[in-house]
C-alpha cells in the first residue's frame, strides 16, 4: 500500500470523491436544462410531430403520400409557392437596401436627433396589421384612395391601376405594405452594426483613400456582414409565415393571384376543412424555410469572413 502511494497512485477514495463530484455536476446541469427542454417537446417538438402524422392521413384515414401527391397537382399550391419566393425575394432586396442607406444616413450625416428618427421608423412595426391594412386599403382604392386622387388631379383617373384588384399587382402592393413595416427594424440593425465598427479603422482606411462610396463598398459594407445575415435569415421566416396583411387586404385573390403557402394552410384547414391536407402543406412550408434558411447561410459562408485587417487592406 505504502509503495503505491509512493509511486504517485491516488487513493481509491479520491477518485470516488471526484466521480461522486462530477455526476451531481451533470445531475445539477441535467436539472436547470430540464424545464426549457420540456418546453421545447411540448410547444415545439410535439407540435411538429403530430402535423408530421396528420398529412400522412388521406381523405379515408388511410396512411401514406396521398396529401403530397394532391399539392404536386393542385395548381393553386404552385401559385403559393412562387408568391411564397417572390414574398422572400422581393422583401429582402429593398429591406436590406432601404435600411443600409437610412442606417448610413442616421449613423454618418446625422449627428443629432438620431433617437427621434430611430423612434419614427420603429413606430410602423408596433400598429397592428388590421390597421395598417385599412389604412392601405384605403390608400390603394381605385375609385377615392389617395393614389388615384394623385392621378385624377393630374388627368390620369381613367390609367390608375386597381393595385389589388389585378392579379398581376396584389402580391406586389402587399408586399410594399410589409417592405414598409419592417424597414425600420432593418434599419435598427444595420445602425446597431455601424456603431459597433472601430472607429480606428475607419479613420485608417481614410488615410489610405477609401472615403464616400469607396468606404462604403469595402468597409462599412463587408463589417455589417454579421448583422446582414441575421436579417436575412429573420426576413425569410418573417416573409414566408406572413399572413395577416394578406388576408385582411385580398383574402388571397383575386383568383388566388395573392396566395402564399401561410394563406392557403388557412384557407384549405379552416375554411374547407381539409386539415390533413392543410397539415401537408405546413410541412412543405416548414421545409422551405429550413431549405432558405440553409442556402443562405452556405452563400453568405464565403461571402461575410472578412476580418477587419483583411478589409482595411483592400480599402
Amino acid at each position: 500500500m505504502s509503495a503505491a502511494v509512493q509511486a504517485g497512485a491516488p487513493p481509491r477514495r479520491t477518485v470516488r470523491r471526484r466521480g461522486a463530484v462530477l455526476g451531481a455536476g451533470r445531475l445539477e446541469a441535467a436539472l436547470y436544462v430540464l424545464p426549457a427542454a420540456v418546453l421545447f417537446g411540448v410547444f415545439i417538438a410535439e407540435p411538429i410531430v403530430a402535423n408530421l402524422l396528420s398529412s400522412m392521413i388521406g381523405p379515408h384515414g388511410r396512411a401514406g403520400l396521398a396529401n403530397y401527391r394532391a399539392a404536386l397537382a393542385d395548381p393553386v399550391f404552385a401559385t403559393a409557392i412562387e408568391n411564397s419566393l417572390l414574398w422572400v425575394v422581393v422583401s429582402l432586396v429593398f429591406e436590406i437596401a432601404i435600411g443600409f442607406a437610412l442606417a448610413l444616413l442616421i449613423e454618418l450625416y446625422l449627428p443629432r436627433g438620431r433617437a427621434i428618427f430611430r423612434t419614427l421608423l420603429f413606430l410602423p412595426m408596433v400598429i397592428t396589421p388590421s390597421v395598417i391594412a385599412l389604412v392601405f386599403n384605403t390608400l390603394y382604392a381605385s375609385d377615392y384612395g389617395l393614389l388615384y386622387g394623385a392621378f385624377r388631379a393630374v388627368g390620369l383617373a381613367d390609367a390608375f391601376p386597381s393595385l389589388l384588384g389585378a392579379p398581376s399587382t396584389a402580391s406586389l402592393a402587399i408586399i410594399a405594405v410589409n417592405v414598409w413595416q419592417w424597414s425600420g427594424f432593418f434599419v435598427l440593425m444595420y445602425c446597431v452594426g455601424l456603431a459597433a465598427i472601430d472607429r480606428e479603422l475607419l479613420d485608417a482606411a481614410a488615410i489610405d483613400g477609401a472615403r464616400g462610396w469607396r468606404r462604403v463598398r469595402h468597409i462599412l459594407w463587408p463589417l455589417c456582414g454579421g448583422t446582414t445575415i441575421s436579417l436575412v435569415v429573420l426576413g425569410t421566416i418573417q416573409a414566408l409565415q406572413q399572413f395577416p396583411l394578406i388576408y385582411l387586404m385580398t383574402e388571397g385573390g383575386p383568383a388566388d393571384s395573392s396566395q402564399t403557402l401561410a394563406t392557403y394552410i388557412f384557407q384549405t384547414g379552416f375554411v374547407e376543412g381539409q386539415m390533413h391536407y392543410a397539415s401537408a402543406i405546413a410541412v412543405v412550408l416548414f421545409l422551405l424555410a429550413l431549405a432558405l434558411v440553409a442556402i443562405e447561410y452556405r452563400l453568405a459562408g464565403g461571402g461575410f469572413s472578412l476580418s477587419g485587417r483583411e478589409v482595411a487592406g483592400r480599402g
